[in-house]
C-alpha cells in the first residue's frame, strides 16, 4: 500500500488549494455561451417562423378578398358592358332613326293642301324632297314652313318645272333641306327648383 504524504509547509498547501482552475473557468464559460447564443438563436428563429406563418395567412386572407372582388368587378363590368350596348343602341336610334321621324313631323306640319311629296331622301345633315303642286306659290310656302321647325337649318331655293297630267297643269318641283344635329334641338331639362328646407 502506498501512501502519499505531502510534507509541504500548510501555508503552501493552502495557497495550492486557493488557486483557480482557469482552464476549467474558460471552458465552463465557453459552454454557457454556447447554450446562451443557440437558445437565442433558436427563440429568434421560432420568432421568425410565427411572424412568417402570419404573414403567409394574411396574405391568402387578402388573396381570397381580391379574388372575390375580383369576381365582383367582373360581374360589374359585365353588366355595365350591356348597358353601354343599350346606350349605343339608342344612340344609333337617336342618330338615324329620330331625325327622320322629326323630320316627316315637321314636313306633314308644314305642307300646305295643294302640295302633295311624292319622293324624300335622306342623308345625314341633308334632305331631298320631290313633289308636285297646284301652284309655285304653295310650294315657296312649303319651303317657309320647314324652315319654321327647329330641326331645318336652311332650305334651298325649290326648283320648279310646270307640267300637264291627265290634262291637269301642275308644278314638279324638287327640295333640298340642311338639317340640324337632331341633339341639339332637344332643348336643356329645366333645373329642379329647390324647396328651400334643409334636409
Amino acid at each position: 500500500m502506498k501512501v502519499a504524504l505531502d510534507l509541504r509547509p500548510r501555508s503552501l498547501i493552502e495557497q495550492g488549494k486557493k488557486r483557480i482552475n482557469f482552464a476549467g473557468l474558460l471552458m465552463t464559460l465557453l459552454l454557457l455561451s454556447f447554450l446562451l447564443i443557440g437558445g437565442a438563436t433558436l427563440g429568434r428563429s421560432f420568432w421568425l417562423f410565427r411572424s412568417l406563418q402570419e404573414g403567409v395567412a394574411f396574405l391568402e386572407e387578402t388573396l381570397l378578398v381580391q379574388r372575390a372582388q375580383n369576381a365582383r368587378l367582373a360581374g360589374e363590368l359585365a353588366r355595365l358592358a350591356e348597358e353601354e350596348a343599350m346606350y349605343v343602341s339608342a344612340l344609333k336610334l337617336l342618330q338615324d332613326e329620330l331625325p327622320a321621324l322629326e323630320f316627316l313631323q315637321a314636313m306633314e306640319g308644314a305642307l300646305p293642301l295643294g302640295v302633295w311629296v311624292k319622293t324624300a331622301s335622306m342623308l345625314p345633315g341633308k334632305v331631298s324632297l320631290q313633289g308636285s303642286a297646284f301652284k309655285e306659290d304653295d310650294v315657296v310656302e312649303f319651303g317657309k314652313g320647314l324652315l319654321d321647325s327647329p330641326l331645318v337649318a336652311a332650305v334651298d331655293f325649290p326648283v320648279t318645272s310646270r307640267v300637264v297630267k291627265d290634262g291637269q297643269s301642275l308644278v314638279d318641283f324638287s327640295l333640298a333641306c340642311s338639317i340640324r344635329d337632331f341633339a341639339s334641338t332637344i332643348p336643356p331639362a329645366e333645373p329642379v327648383p329647390s324647396t328651400g328646407e334643409a334636409d
